[in-house]
């Protein structure tokens, strides 16, 4: 009777408790989690991007980004990162019902808000905050809503951008195939050094026999004539080493600059003390300035293919130009000339 009694009992409990189980909202299950509109690959038109008290804009014109007002390139990798975060923005756990801007850096100082539009309707609206301490999510709050989300992925540094750091830095392109010379001049306008691109020379037959019978040579087929190979050869006819080549070119090919220079035009620099010029299908040229500064790690420089002046690396000005004692002038590291090839 007594072990009847006690299975009632156990089964009352378990039935008490299952109940409670299913009654029960804690907060991992009394809230749903808002589910965002899906936006096209190609549907956002503008990007507003504020923290504190600044505020980036950037529209999309003839598919470029361009950072408003003054309608600078914008670095196209760093627009698609984040315009990939913003179409494929989840959010994936709540974490505070009640406001919280402080303790997740949401507030108005520490907070980036974005907006992005296509035209003037809003697709998506969000402050982004820290990043949590996981480092896979980042503190989130939607439009017109005071909760504190995890979103999907780390990406704060992504938005995290100042004007100078979202522009495209790239001032300089160069495809080498479409290049047959290349020339650099000193503040005198005289030339340092100066490399064509010329057929190379003949391969040289072995000396005949002449007592020796020529075998009859069997018929060949027409074989249309190949293109002379191209080599590069310095001011005096000698060929110039392939690596030499190989890092003047991987120097220019994709030059980016260190930043731009603010409240100048490219009209404010007149004298370079070093120019270089690419020629070939079009015609290209950098040209480099004394430094602001003599213990400054950058020099002024302009490009033919950029509208804005800027400063490059002195480390990328070395690579280029050998630097010698005071009495003998700077001349480019290609002017050592190879030995002859045999």
């Amino acid at each position: 009777m007594k072990s009847k009694k006690e299975f009632i009992l156990l089964g009352l409990v378990i039935i008490a408790l299952a109940a409670y189980l299913t009654v029960r909202k804690t907060d991992r299950t009394n809230y749903e989690l808002p589910v965002l509109s899906p936006i096209g690959d190609n549907e956002i038109t503008s990007l507003k991007i504020t923290k504190g008290k600044d505020s980036l804009e950037l529209k999309k014109t003839d598919d470029r980004w361009l950072i408003q007002p003054e309608k600078f390139p914008a670095d196209t990798g760093k627009v698609d990162a984040m315009l990939k975060i913003i179409r494929n923005l989840t959010v994936t756990a709540l974490v505070s019902e009640s406001p919280s801007d402080n303790r997740y850096d949401l507030n108005p100082e520490n907070g980036i808000s974005v907006v992005a539009a296509k035209g003037d309707s809003t697709l998506r609206s969000f402050d982004i905050g820290k990043s949590a301490p996981s480092g896979r999510h980042t503190f989130v709050k939607l439009a017109d809503d005071t909760k504190v989300y995890h979103a999907g992925e780390n990406f704060r540094n992504s938005f995290d951008q100042t004007r100078d750091q979202l522009r495209d830095k790239v001032v300089l392109t160069v495809d080498r195939n479409n290049v047959q010379q290349v020339d650099i001049k000193d503040k005198d306008n005289k030339t340092l050094l100066s490399l064509k691109q010329e057929p190379a020379a003949p391969a040289v037959a072995p000396e005949k026999n002449p007592d020796a019978k020529e075998p009859e040579a069997p018929e060949q087929p027409d074989i249309p004539a190949q293109p002379a190979k191209m080599e590069w050869k310095d001011a005096g006819g000698l060929p110039v080493n392939e690596s030499d080549i190989n890092n003047l070119f991987n120097n220019l090919s994709q030059l980016q600059c260190q930043s731009f220079i603010e409240g100048k035009t490219k009209a404010d620099f007149t004298k370079p003390i070093y120019t270089v010029t690419l020629t070939g299908a079009k015609t290209v040229s950098l040209s480099i300035f004394e430094k602001l500064n003599n213990d400054d790690e950058t020099y002024p420089a302009v490009s033919s293919e950029n509208d804005y002046p800027f400063m490059m690396p002195a480390y990328k000005v070395d690579t280029m130009i050998q630097k010698n004692d005071a009495e003998t002038p700077p001349m480019p590291k290609l002017i050592q000339k190879p030995k002859p090839k045999p």
